[in-house]
């Protein structure tokens, strides 16, 4: 056991001289190194002068290749919300027709609305509501979206959202579903190119003066069927006496009436900038708004005459 002990401390001993050895000729090589030959000197230069050290020295940039490529193509990080307005009077009239359809639904009489389907059903040209007013708006409502895409899809371009499926909507759920669209949407008050911007179908359709006289026909030949032209004519206030009377007691056409209104105002609202697209804003002044309120004489229908009647699109500058 003493020769083992002995032993090991001897070999502790020779080890730590050899150590203590190897680490002095360590220190002594580093503080005078061997001098370099002319090719190693050569090679040392070309090394540390070439244009790929300073490449490798130089850090690399912490941002990530997939955050540049999505910056680039949305042009910011906020995306959707970036740059992002609400239009309070579209949104104001989106909620009014919501609240007005929702306190009806739960007020009106057992059966009101399901009485007006029936009748709607039975006889969808004559459908015999009890006001031949009514009967008009019930059969323009479905239609009212087409004039409104004649003077919405020219400003397509550039917004939030894209228009066609709210119009599509609109011929069912009414401005329950194109308010959203309109709560966001930013005027265009010029086209940079005709060609261009416009889509195939708006360029090619909505804008086609055959396409507008015709829906202005369609529309107008409601009011004719239904009885109501006349009706208006020999019996104004009998009429609207008429037409208040039945609506009153029924959710489905307190909310159809009070959506039918609303989509007519909306389109009224849309015509400055109109003919601000076709050139006309400087030069009619005030006289364009009177060609919007016009357009609500004949709800729907004049709408679809001024969209017929109305000068082509320019380019902006």
């Amino acid at each position: 056991m003493k020769l083992y002990v002995t032993t090991s401390l001897l070999l502790a001993v020779l080890s730590a001289g050899k150590v203590s050895a190897f680490t002095s000729a360590s220190r002594s090589s580093l503080l005078s190194p061997a001098p370099l030959t002319s090719y190693q000197h050569s090679r040392v230069h070309e090394t540390t002068s070439s244009p790929q050290c300073f490449q490798r020295l130089r850090p690399e940039s912490s941002a990530s290749p997939l955050l540049a490529q999505a910056t680039d193509d949305n042009g910011d990080e906020g995306g959707f919300f970036s740059d992002l307005t609400i239009n309070p009077g579209y949104a104001a009239f989106w909620l009014a027709f919501v609240s007005v359809a929702t306190y009806m639904s739960a007020t009106e009489p057992s059966g009101a609305s399901q009485a007006l389907i029936e009748s709607f059903v039975a006889d969808p040209l004559h459908p015999g509501f009890g006001s031949s007013l009514f009967e008009s708006v019930w059969n323009c409502i479905g239609l009212v979206g087409l004039p409104l895409a004649t003077v919405i899809m020219p400003g397509a371009k550039g917004q939030k959202l894209n228009p066609t499926p709210f119009l599509i909507g609109s011929s069912i759920a009414g401005y329950g579903s194109l308010g959203p669209f309109m709560m966001t949407r930013k005027p265009v008050p010029s086209v940079v190119n005709v060609e261009e911007d416009l889509g195939w179908f708006t360029k090619n359709v909505l804008e086609n003066k055959i396409f507008n006289w015709a829906l202005f026909v369609a529309l107008a030949n409601a009011y004719v069927i239904s009885g109501a032209a006349e009706s208006l004519l020999a019996n104004p206030i009998g009429t609207f006496e008429e037409f208040g009377s039945m609506i009153s007691g029924s959710a489905l056409g307190t909310a159809t009436t009070v959506d039918f209104t609303i989509l007519c105002l909306v389109g009224a609202s849309l015509v400055p900038e109109d003919l601000k697209r076709r050139g006309l804003d400087a030069d009619y002044n005030g006289k364009v708004y009177a060609i919007a309120a016009s357009t609500l004489l004949i709800p729907a229908a004049g709408l679809a005459l001024y969209s017929a009647l109305r000068p082509s699109l320019i380019d902006g500058k």
